[in-house]
């Protein structure tokens, strides 16, 4: 047998595209399949061909052609034939590269193996399965490799329309260039999760991609919500917890720290002004996999200003998490809950309010907080705090102690609402 592959390789098969490929599952693309059993490949398709190479089981391949019970295979630096019984086909999922500044491509899941390119952080990537050691095998467009698995975050889906007359071109990649996969007709509703230099990643039904953000409008703006959808019968029941008026360099990272400790993720509502000063708690805050929301410049109250003021509330404090983490925030919450029609005539994200208000902010007494929760809480709470009180810090374990002992799960705001 030809030993061509040196131990890496050995152990893990890269793709190697073809010219003009399209996203896995696409009609007519190469499609990636996972190997799953040791095999050979072979030169010509037949049990006594001329062996090329070692396929190792858990690799991943690209499948170019198959017919008879044979698939002729791609792997980097190697061609041929498998037998179609030893592959079998991988849905991939998306996920956020989170990373700032992105991350580096390689060949194998290490990071002394040879490097492709380099992947900006804001991509949307298909993650098809993970190797020893903290490594994800991804596809961004024609580039597939390892990164490594931390730089990668569950991406948080808003709802969201087609507003394009002809409907909206679905591309592979964030760009006019990108390949096109298909169109979504006008008033389709998708799932988008990251917006990239004018370019939104959505999903609707099979169909996965990019489109134009300006072809799409969001179709909660106008609502306030207070509360989450509740669960089917049976699913855990599920509380979102809400921090206002950060962050703070002190209390905001004993906050993480605690909600790390308990895999509990939350939704914080930060003030622009706080957020340009404290660049790296907001990283943390975003790292961490917690969502991110506006609440105004400086905390004003927006009913009784004029609509320009509004708008440049938001606007900066917008612009001011995405200086910082590179996205937008998903979700909005007013200062006071103080809010009307002519205010939410220009959002274009879900204002958010609270089913519970511990009153952190008053008492300042760790035991109270808890007993708002004991006495309020059920299946779809939004529950607010405040990442600024060295009492809410304190508090904060016995109520996420409470709540779990009482079965439920802790999660975002946007993934209470679906």
């Amino acid at each position: 047998m030809k030993k061509l592959l040196p131990y890496m390789l050995f152990l893990i098969a890269i793709i190697g595209f073809m010219t003009g490929q399209q996203s896995a599952g696409a009609e007519g693309s190469v499609v990636i399949h996972k190997v799953i059993q040791d095999t050979v490949i072979l030169e010509e398709p037949s049990a006594s061909s001329t062996e090329l190479a070692e396929l190792a089981k858990n690799s991943f391949v690209t499948v170019t052609k198959a017919s008879k019970g044979w698939a002729y295979i791609q792997t980097l630096g190697q061609e041929g034939y498998v037998k179609s019984d030893v592959l079998a086909k991988v849905k991939p999922k998306g996920y956020l590269l989170a990373a700032k500044g992105g991350t580096t491509l390689f060949t194998a899941p290490s990071q002394h193996a040879q490097k492709i390119g380099h992947l900006y952080e804001g991509r949307i990537l298909f993650v098809y399965g993970t190797a020893p050691g903290g490594w994800s095998f991804v596809q961004y467009g024609e580039d597939v490799g390892y990164i490594a698995t931390n730089t990668l975050k569950k991406p948080t889906a808003i709802k969201q329309q087609i507003n394009a007359k002809d409907g909206a071109v679905l591309r592979l990649t964030a760009s006019p260039s990108g390949e096109i996969l298909g169109t979504l007709a006008n008033k389709t509703i998708v799932q988008s999760y990251t917006t990239l230099a004018g370019w939104t990643y959505v999903e609707a039904g099979e169909q996965q991609g990019y489109i134009k953000a300006a072809e799409l409008t969001d179709i909660l703006n106008r609502q306030v919500y207070n509360k989450g959808k509740p669960v089917a019968k049976g699913e855990s029941k599920r509380v979102a917890l809400t921090f206002d008026d950060g962050p703070s360099a002190k209390v905001t990272p004993q906050i993480l720290a605690i909600l790390k400790k308990y895999n509990a993720k939350a939704t914080f509502f930060m003030i622009g002004q706080n957020v340009a000063s404290h660049q790296a708690v907001v990283q943390q805050v975003y790292q961490d996999g917690h969502e991110i929301g506006n609440h105004t410049w400086n905390h004003q109250n927006l009913v009784s200003l004029p609509m320009v003021a509004v708008k440049q509330q938001v606007a900066q404090t917008s612009n001011a998490i995405y200086a910082a983490i590179g996205q937008y925030p998903t979700v909005f919450r007013p200062p006071y809950g103080a809010t009307n029609e002519q205010v939410r005539s220009i959002m274009t994200i879900p204002s958010i309010l609270w089913s519970i208000d511990t009153l952190d902010w008053k008492h300042h007494n760790p035991d109270k907080i808890l007993a708002y929760v004991r006495a309020n809480v059920q299946d779809g709470s939004i529950i607010l705090m405040h990442d600024i009180h060295q009492t809410t810090a304190n508090g904060l374990e016995n109520v996420l102690l409470y709540l779990q002992k009482q079965g439920y799960e802790f999660v975002t705001v946007s993934e209470i609402l679906q």
